[in-house]
């Protein structure tokens, strides 16, 4: 079951170093640390995450599957290009995946999931009048990963997550519009008020508004800059 211990701030990370390193030479290749063509140098690596050559090449094959780097027998991994074509074309995926996620996770969500959906959402409410965006960010995606669990279909959950992943570190914003916290709360309240009562078609009708607006938020910022 899905926990949400790291919402709490005495959050201890108890991943592997492994997983650890995993995660950072992925944001590294998202905020472009590591850049597009460049070649992963295994030494540097095991040097940098006091990894052994084994666990870290079993990373970059793990890197490979997902679509961070491209092996080229004879010659080594190297980092792939995410470009602005490849972003879009994931923006307009989440926008159609998220609603189906939605309505699977309100037919699904079992009781403890529900009371866990209502505390996170409690905390957006309690965070939006703060203007402290980090912890809105925070609690909303919170609030999504519990909608991904809730769907019981895994392959969803993991393609939601992975997109989410990549916009969190490629397209982050600088800076957000005055009204951004009000707008986001009562997105997510018709998205629970839709979980509340349990009305599926509902709350695919609420996720379709807040992931279209969501995908105009993150267009507006022009991240094709970055690319």
């Amino acid at each position: 079951m899905l926990s949400l211990d790291f919402l709490d701030n005495n959050y201890v990370d108890d991943r592997t170093p492994q997983e650890k390193a995993k995660e950072q030479i992925k944001i590294d290749i998202l905020t472009r640390e590591l850049r597009p063509g460049q070649r992963l140098i295994e030494q540097k690596l095991c040097e940098r995450f006091g990894l052994s050559r084994p666990p870290l090449r079993e990373i970059i094959n793990q890197l490979a599957s997902e679509g961070y780097v491209e092996l080229i027998p004879k010659r080594g991994a190297f980092v792939n290009v995410f470009d602005s074509r490849m972003l879009d074309d994931l923006l307009n995926m989440r926008n159609l995946l998220y609603p189906q996620a939605v309505r699977w996770a309100i037919e699904r969500i079992t009781v403890d999931e529900l009371e866990m959906l209502q505390e996170t959402f409690g905390f957006i409410q309690f965070y939006t009048p703060t203007g402290d965006i980090p912890k809105l960010k925070k609690f909303t995606a919170g609030f999504d990963a519990i909608i991904y669990d809730s769907s019981k279909n895994r392959e969803l959950n993991d393609i939601l997550n992975k997109y989410d992943f990549i916009i969190e570190h490629t397209l982050h914003p600088q800076t957000y519009p005055v009204n951004y916290p009000e707008t986001v709360l009562e997105e997510y309240r018709a998205i629970y008020e839709a979980f509340r009562t349990r009305n599926s078609s509902q709350g695919m009708e609420a996720a379709q508004v807040h992931a279209f607006r969501s995908m105009l938020r993150i267009k507006s910022f022009d991240y094709r800059s970055n690319s």
